[in-house]
């Protein structure tokens, strides 16, 4: 874990982020989510490795919005990304798709999206560790 993940997570549980407590089973308790402003400063110019239902991946966002999705043995995609500040969420485009928010938590194992009720983990790499 990066060094300033561990600062994120600290400055996270001191300034009382909401916590989501799991009330319904959909997650689990004691994840932190993570602020808007918090996903820009994790992903921009960073690259991520980590699951989607059950298929590993990697990708990288580029600063200015754009993003590359690499799924293990599979080609490049390229969208698009960005923060909405008014739900603290990460939004993705895809041409299938359009736009899609999601969820960023922080749990004891790192990072993870908020897949319907399941948390997809992944890593932060730092800079651009993909080639497409």
């Amino acid at each position: 874990m990066f060094r300033r993940d561990l600062i994120a997570f600290s400055a996270l549980m001191m300034l009382g982020a909401p916590v989501l407590a799991g009330e319904s089973g959909n997650h689990a308790a004691g994840t932190v989510q993570v602020t808007a402003a918090q996903i820009e400063q994790l992903l921009s110019g960073n690259t991520i490795r980590g699951t989607w239902g059950g298929t590993g991946y990697t990708q990288y966002y580029g600063e200015g919005g754009f993003t590359v999705y690499i799924p293990d043995g599979g080609p490049p995609s390229r969208g698009k990304w960005r923060v909405k500040e008014d739900t603290d969420q990460y939004d993705s485009w895809w041409e299938n798709t359009g736009w899609t928010p999601y969820t960023v938590v922080m749990t004891n194992n790192g990072y993870a999206w908020v897949n319907k009720d399941s948390l997809e983990h992944f890593e932060v790499l730092e800079g651009k560790q993909a080639e497409f």
